[in-house]
């Protein structure tokens, strides 16, 4: 038994004194290569690499990857710099790439975390930028890129959603991926982006850099809607999906996605759309398929059959829908002369979302176009427009983005104004509160033309 644990603790004393004997070698590799590696760095060109210094990072790499972080960040700098770039041998560049690889799949395995949290994604996006730059791996670059975007989400770097975008055209070019991924990809990087700007970089953000991001994020928002263009107008949007809906016509899911994508791009028009909305309806009745045909009826200015459909769409689980199907409604309304139901569902829309004017808008041209039917007298006939107009500055108030519209409205309106003489035989002075009855029933403030 004692000669049993003496051979035990003297294996575990050998195994010690490997460890410690590897990680002085280590150490000493480490301290030549970094020496050199200093220099380097400022100008990192194949010419000026020290053959010690590749030499000495190779056996840190090989014989104590795991050792320290710094060896990997490193690495993927001597490979690309020093290595990759330093041939024009096809088949030794591609060694030196899956080195490149080897680099990063060894951060992944050793350094997955760090004390900013979980680093894989951003590995994986590192790798697949550094993967772009060589054609024979666009495939590997790709399904880095889209890992990277599918662990970060919503705080994907904008570097990667950039490069994540251009690889997926390029696999959909080489036959690849199917063409409908870069509308769909599309849709989901813009998400991602709008959050960035719209939110965590937005004015008043607390996050580092917040200025610097927001301008790097609003540029990659430009990238991706300059390379999204040949795919985006209608004919090739309903080229990509036809195909897929005649091969698959009872797939909801398919079919959904295809209505939704035609309806972000302003693609409802077409028969694809039409054909596509009524199957959906058909085989999965519910809210958001009645508002796919609701959109479409409105198009084609078949405001009854809209109506039924935009009204069942109000009772959708998606805020947005519902809320824009409110407003639909309320646009045929407009268009109808009911004004007071348009107001209704304009109500509606605002108690959905408090932060769109575009309900308000609505509410203001209903006041504005009822002048003949609420025209009890002349003066009554013409303070329709001091509502209309209060309406108009609610809208920019809650929705700065529509104030340019909302302006002109209120410019043009005001023109329509009563002067002083015609409020005059009504006891009614500037800047008195006034009641515009009929219909509307708001108080106001009166206010007068000088034409």
């Amino acid at each position: 038994m004692k000669l049993r644990k003496f051979l035990f603790v003297g294996a575990i004393l050998c195994m010690s004194s490997l460890a410690f004997a590897q990680d002085s070698e280590c150490d000493a590799d480490i301290s030549v290569y970094r020496e050199a590696f200093k220099q380097w760095e400022k100008k990192p060109t194949p010419e000026s690499a020290n053959p010690t210094m590749i030499q000495a990072w190779r056996r840190v790499f090989i014989n104590c990857p795991g050792y320290k972080l710094r060896t990997l960040t490193d690495g993927t700098k001597i490979v690309n710099n020093a290595l990759i770039k330093s041939t024009k041998d096809p088949a030794l560049k591609e060694k030196y790439i899956d080195t490149l690889v080897m680099v990063y799949e060894a951060r992944i395995q050793y350094f997955p975390k760090t004390k900013e949290g979980n680093q894989v994604g951003n590995i994986k996006g590192r790798m697949g930028l550094d993967l772009m730059a060589y054609p024979t791996r666009m495939e590997q670059a790709y399904n880095a890129l889209k890992d990277a975007i599918d662990i970060e989400g919503n705080n994907a770097n904008y570097g990667f959603i950039d490069g994540y975008f251009s690889t997926t055209i390029n696999m959909a070019k080489a036959g690849k991926i199917d063409e409908s991924l870069i509308i769909e990809e599309y849709s989901r990087l813009m998400d991602i982006v709008e959050y960035n700007i719209n939110v965590k970089y937005a004015e008043g953000s607390t996050e580092k850099d917040a200025e610097k991001q927001l301008g790097y994020y609003t540029q990659t928002k430009e990238n991706l809607e300059g390379m999204v263009q040949p795919y985006a107008n209608c004919e090739d949007l309903v080229r990509i999906y036809q195909k897929k809906f005649d091969a698959d016509p009872d797939n909801v899911e398919l079919l959904n996605k295809i209505a939704t994508t035609l309806s972000a791009r302003n693609c409802d028009k077409t028969d694809l759309y039409l054909a596509v909305a009524i199957k959906l309806h058909k085989l999965n009745p519910s809210p958001e398929s009645a508002y796919f045909i609701g959109k479409r009826y409105l198009v084609d200015q078949e405001y009854s059959k809209a109506t039924s459909y935009l009204l069942e769409a109000t009772k959708s689980q998606d805020v947005k829908s519902a809320q824009q199907a409110y407003k639909y409604l309320a646009q045929i309304m407009l268009k109808e002369g009911r004004g007071e139901q348009g107001r209704t569902y304009a109500r509606r829309a605002i108690e959905l979302d408090k932060n769109d004017g575009e309900p308000y808008m609505i509410i203001g041209y209903l006041y504005a176009t009822c002048s003949k039917e609420c025209n009890a007298n002349p003066l009554q006939a013409k303070s329709v427009y001091w509502a209309a107009v209060d309406q108009f500055a609610k809208a920019k108030a809650v929705d700065p983005s529509i104030a340019s519209k909302a302006n002109e409205m209120i410019r043009e309106y005001s023109k329509l104004f009563p002067t002083s003489e015609d409020a005059f035989f009504y006891n009614v002075f500037e800047g008195d509160e006034y009641q515009v009855e009929c219909w509307i029933n708001e108080t106001t403030k009166a206010r007068f033309s000088n034409n």
